[in-house]
């Protein structure tokens, strides 16, 4: 493969994780959570104990208190709201337990209930400021995830610097057709920057038919400006568009199958370099709070166009198969996991393009009380492994040896709030590659940082 065809490949590839991370923010902000009961309360010796004491003195708020908030310590919401709930039948005006129960009834999903409980308190004086500003914001998103058109966006720009931009060998030796040779300069280890700026939009339009079927949308799209190795600046869209029909709404709430199209595009340094079109199917299945299994196949078609800095990208062209699925769940309150595993299958017009890719990617984003902001915090850190197989000997590099890649990336992400949906994401992510051809081994330490929104 030629130096600069495969340095983008690499890049392409790895940017995944720095999108891959804000699209979990994007998920979290726009779609409803998983929130049900994680853990059962009932289970644990402390939460027993408050228990019985509570029966024992039915009429003491404080001990209630201390019951509810150790069943949210649980994630067993539906536990912490049965016993806000015996508060308000000894203490109907308790602003406190109306205010907790609208969150967790959020949370649930359950938001006529939560805007029920939200709207007598909206003005109470008992409630701090930022706990007042936090119910107009709760209200807000109820109101749009209550309407039969439901719109999510999720934007952020910033800037990234990376210890090793361009992908290059880990040293400058490499082979070129079997012999060993020197990379060019212009294509070894070089630290570069970036402008970038990434935005989704996603829209599900309610058919109200009381199955809960919708249709959605999506549209990502992507963009970098390299500081120096302008051939590298890298522009991405696609769009998947299709009905999601719920599958078992008795026997399974929330279970749904997904049939999707799918239309995308890349360009590298000002100039088109893949276009790809497609579909695929999904299923959506929430066994339990803590585990939701969406399984899902898709077929690309892909084209790559030849350009002055990658004159031979369009031996790359032709069909991808994608078989895998994404896992997710919540442990406890306020943490939550995702994982994403996936085979491909990709076919290239020169056999030494075409490879099998078995990939592993998990996250566990956990959301807190800062310092400051009425929105939590969130933490993501994150870990991921790709292995590519390819189909046989490149003669331009080794003729007598297929290429095997490993590939690993660890990171973490915070996004912290900075006023009502404002924030900024910070992202540092270190990935390296081990390869049985050194052409293709590489390290990179990538951080960035810029504002984001979402609504």
């Amino acid at each position: 493969m030629p130096v600069a065809q495969d340095t983008m490949q690499k890049m392409l590839r790895t940017l995944g994780w720095s999108a891959g991370i804000a699209m979990t923010l994007a998920t979290l902000a726009g779609t409803p959570a998983l929130a049900q009961a994680t853990v059962a309360a009932n289970a644990d010796p402390e939460f027993n104990a408050l228990f019985q004491q509570s029966r024992q003195r039915p009429g003491d708020v404080d001990l209630a208190l201390a019951l509810a908030r150790r069943a949210v310590e649980l994630g067993d919401y539906e536990a912490a709201i049965g016993v806000y709930e015996r508060i308000l039948f000894y203490s109907p005006s308790s602003v406190r337990a109306k205010l907790e129960l609208g969150r967790l009834y959020y949370r649930l999903g359950s938001y006529e209930s939560a805007r029920a409980y939200f709207t007598p308190i909206a003005g109470s004086a008992a409630l701090s400021e930022a706990e007042r500003q936090g119910i107009t914001a709760y209200m807000v998103e109820i109101d749009r995830r209550l309407s039969p058109s439901q719109w999510s966006v999720y934007a952020q720009a910033g800037v990234r610097y990376q210890s090793n931009a361009t992908y290059g060998p880990s040293n400058g030796l490499i082979f070129s057709a079997g012999l060993n040779g020197l990379l060019p300069p212009s294509f070894q280890s070089q630290a570069d920057g970036n402008v970038f700026g990434l935005l989704s939009v996603r829209h599900v339009f309610d058919f109200e038919n009381q199955r809960g079927d919708v249709w959605e949308s999506k549209l990502d799209l992507y963009y970098s400006q390299q500081f120096k190795v302008d051939r590298l600046s890298t522009g991405l869209a696609e769009f998947t568009t299709g009905p999601r029909l719920a599958l078992l709404p008795d026997e399974l709430p929330g279970s749904s199958v997904r049939a999707y199209g799918i239309l995308g595009g890349v360009s590298l340094g000002g100039d088109g370099y893949l276009g790809s079109y497609g579909a695929g199917v999904s299923l959506f299945l929430p066994f339990t709070p803590a585990f939701a299994l969406e399984p899902f196949l898709e077929v690309r078609q892909r084209d790559y166009q030849n350009s002055a800095d990658y004159p031979t990208a369009g031996f790359q062209s032709g069909t991808m198969w994608t078989a895998g699925a994404t896992l997710s769940g919540r442990l406890l309150d306020g943490l939550g996991w995702r994982a994403r595993v996936a085979y491909n299958n990709a076919d290239g017009e020169l056999p030494w393009y075409g490879y099998d890719n078995v990939s592993f990617d998990i996250a566990a984003p956990y959301d807190f009380e800062g310092p400051w902001g009425v929105r939590r915090w969130i933490a993501i850190p994150s870990f991921g492994y790709s292995r590519y197989s390819y189909d046989a000997p490149n003669p331009f590099i080794f003729p007598g040896m297929s290429r095997v890649d490993d590939q690993y990336r660890v990171g973490l992400a915070l996004d912290v709030p900075v006023y009502e949906q404002f924030g900024i994401l910070t992202q540092v992510q270190y990935s390296w590659s081990e390869s049985n051809l050194p052409n293709y081994t590489f390290n990179n330490f990538s951080v960035s940082v810029g504002p984001n929104v979402r609504f």
